[in-house]
C-alpha cells in the first residue's frame, strides 16, 4: 500500500508538465532546415513560423518590413506579431525596458544584447529561440539564426533581457 501511494504521488508531479506543441513531421523538418537549428518540440510554433518567414530578409537600417529590416526593427515586428507587445524601437530602449537575464537563464522569446560597436552599452539585439540559438538581422547577411556559442557572438554577448 505504501508503494502504491508513493507511485501515485510521484506521478502527480508530471501532471502539470508542459506538453509539446503538435507539429506535423514534415513541417517540423522544414523549419529545422530553414532555421538551421534543431527543434526540441517545445518551441512556440508562432515564434518559429514567424522567424522562419523572415529568414533571408536583407538588412536595411531603420527598416521594419520583409523588404529590409535592421536588428531592432526585426525584433520589434516579431514581438508585435507573436506576443502582441509593443516594444520600443531602438536596441538601447529595448535594453532599458527589459529585465536583465543571465545567459544561463535565457528562455525562448527573451532578448539577447550584444556590443558590436564602441566601448560601452549595447548596439545589437536578437530574439532567443532556445538551445543557444537566436534570430537577428545581421548587417552583412540579413535575418539569420546563429548560436550564442559562435566565437563572434560569444565574445560580444552582453546580457539577456526579459520583457516585463
Amino acid at each position: 500500500m505504501v508503494i502504491l501511494l508513493l507511485g501515485t504521488t510521484s506521478c502527480s508531479v508530471f501532471r502539470g508538465a508542459p506538453e509539446a506543441p503538435r507539429w506535423a513531421p514534415e513541417e517540423y523538418r522544414q523549419y529545422e532546415r530553414q532555421l538551421g537549428m534543431p527543434l526540441t518540440g517545445y518551441e512556440n510554433p508562432d515564434l518559429i513560423k514567424t522567424v522562419a518567414a523572415w529568414i533571408g530578409t536583407p538588412y536595411r537600417f531603420g527598416g521594419i518590413t520583409r523588404q529590409g529590416a535592421d536588428c531592432s526593427g526585426f525584433v520589434w515586428v516579431v514581438y508585435r506579431d507573436v506576443y502582441g507587445k509593443n516594444l520600443p524601437r531602438t536596441t538601447r530602449a529595448m535594453d532599458n525596458e527589459s529585465r536583465r537575464i543571465r545567459r544561463r537563464n535565457l528562455s525562448e522569446g527573451d532578448l539577447v544584447f550584444f556590443r558590436t560597436k564602441g566601448l560601452f552599452g549595447v548596439s545589437h539585439v536578437g530574439i532567443y529561440l532556445g538551445s543557444g540559438y537566436f534570430a537577428h538581422s545581421s548587417a552583412s547577411r540579413g535575418v539569420i539564426v546563429n548560436h550564442l556559442g559562435e566565437n563572434y557572438y560569444d565574445r560580444r554577448f552582453r546580457r539577456g533581457g526579459r520583457i516585463r
